[in-house]
């Protein structure tokens, strides 16, 4: 497993950005399609294609969350090993924290744009327009 353990760690970290992505992804997907039908008088089709649209979506979101706080586990155990001496080796220190400054900015703005999702969503579950 030793020889292998450089790969894995490697792998997580990459399905790791790819789900802090995915989350601020998803937010904002939902966000214009919410915006995209806001003007509009909400016919039963309209919601119910975004009640499937925000079930879809959601999931992406809460597997991307999932992953982020396993995922960044192991990602934290090793970063020193696999991630901080690589970067020190090539003189790219700066950019590394650059880069996780934006990875948890990029989680901040996705889990606080589905906190207000999860809002319009209740608003229209509960019969009332989308909020403007």
């Amino acid at each position: 497993m030793n020889q292998w353990l450089p790969i894995v760690i490697m792998m997580n970290n990459y399905f790791h950005d790819v789900a802090t992505a995915l989350l601020a992804a998803s937010a904002l997907v939902m966000v214009f399609i919410l915006r995209s039908v806001s003007e509009e008088k909400l016919d039963q089709s309209k919601l119910d294609f975004i009640r499937r649209i925000y079930s879809s979506v959601t999931r992406v979101a809460v597997f991307s969350l999932i992953w982020i706080l396993i995922g960044g586990v192991p990602r934290t155990i090793f970063f020193k090993r696999y991630e901080w001496w690589d970067a020190a080796g090539k003189g790219i220190v700066t950019a590394l924290v650059i880069k996780h400054i934006l990875m948890f900015f990029l989680v901040g703005i996705g889990f606080f744009l589905w906190l207000k999702i999860k809002k319009i969503m209740s608003s229209i579950e509960q019969g009332n327009e989308l909020d403007k």
